[in-house]
């Protein structure tokens, strides 16, 4: 083939896949999809002349706007909408590979997309990207999508402990920054009952491929129920509709629960309680879990004190429940 020719050929399909009117199927690998928008901007400056100068001053950096969408779950098909700032021919990029795009398109300033989050996925915090023409000026924004559902995970620990999570509260809300609260159930060997309950927040990171970090609170099972308890009661509280009498009853529940606090919280100060609370702490001390998905399940580490482990390998798995 001429190699002019050629050349033709290959600025037609470059062109054709940033005519955003029509609408594609997603490649699944999200480094490939990155790889083919830049060598597409490579394209169209080498066409147009890379050697002006002036040439990327006349294509703006895309503005992104707000995701019109909440938590999304696996398996879930979706319809996202988001508003924003785009010059002809931007190209967006979501940086997941749970995500595939099945159909998308760009109407002036308005993108649209359908997406299906693949049934394995994990809970996740998704940025999205947008690739002005040319030279690639790209805007992001983080969080943009949020993977939640009531997942289950299970962790063995090679010092014999065995670590089970259940949401909490127990419908397993995700938070707006993407973070979910957990109750950690701690078991030593085959132990049917936990010897200890903790708090723990799981803060989903953008990475691929996909990692998980638990923060291991140092709340008991006990001060966790407390907690819930009072959010419960300020909630209630905030019902405009409620009458004189109902709102006395909550008042005297928060009453009763925060003089037991106030109790625990005067504790504290006793060199007897401190003393016992660093024996307790030398024997457990965890204070987070890292892993990451792999393709036989997840592994990673759990930090805890010098005398249980600073660095304890752990593997495990997770499943979203009712499945």
């Amino acid at each position: 083939m001429n190699r002019g020719i050629g050349r033709t050929v290959t600025f037609v399909l470059v062109s054709t896949l940033l005519a955003w009117g029509l609408t594609r199927a997603a490649i699944s690998n999200y480094e490939q999809k990155r790889k083919e928008i830049l060598a597409g901007c490579k394209a169209e400056r080498d066409k147009l002349g890379k050697s002006d100068p002036q040439l990327c001053g006349k294509y703006p950096t895309p503005e992104i706007g707000l995701v019109k969408a909440g938590a999304i779950t696996p398996g879930a098909t979706v319809e996202v909408t988001i508003p924003g700032k785009y010059p002809p021919g931007t190209r967006f990029l979501f940086g997941s590979d749970s995500i595939e795009v099945q159909k998308e398109s760009l109407v002036g300033n308005t993108y649209t997309a359908s997406l299906r989050v693949s049934p394995d996925a994990g809970p996740e915090r998704i940025s999205l990207d947008a690739f002005g023409p040319v030279c690639c000026k790209s805007g992001r924004r983080d969080n943009a999508l949020t993977i939640g559902g009531n997942f289950e995970w299970n962790f063995t620990a090679v010092n014999g402990w065995r670590i089970k999570t259940a949401p909490w509260p127990r419908e397993g809300a995700i938070s707006r920054s993407g973070d979910i609260k957990y109750m950690l159930e701690f078991y030593r060997g085959n132990e049917t009952t936990p010897f200890t309950r903790r708090s723990g927040t799981l803060m989903p990171k953008d990475e691929r491929p996909p990692s998980y970090y638990f923060s291991i609170g140092s709340q008991d099972e006990s001060e966790m129920e407390t907690q819930a308890e009072m959010e419960k009661l300020y909630k209630a509280l905030a019902n405009p509709k409620l009458s004189s009498a109902e709102r006395k009853v909550l008042m005297d529940k928060i009453k009763v629960i925060s003089e037991k606090t106030n109790e625990s919280l005067g504790k504290m100060a006793d060199p007897a309680y401190q003393k016992q609370r660093r024996a307790q702490q030398e024997e457990f001390g965890c204070s987070a879990l890292t892993v990451s998905k792999e393709a036989a399940g997840l592994s990673g580490y759990m930090n805890c004190s010098s005398k249980v482990g600073t660095s304890i390998k752990v593997t495990g798995t997770m499943n979203l429940a009712g499945r």
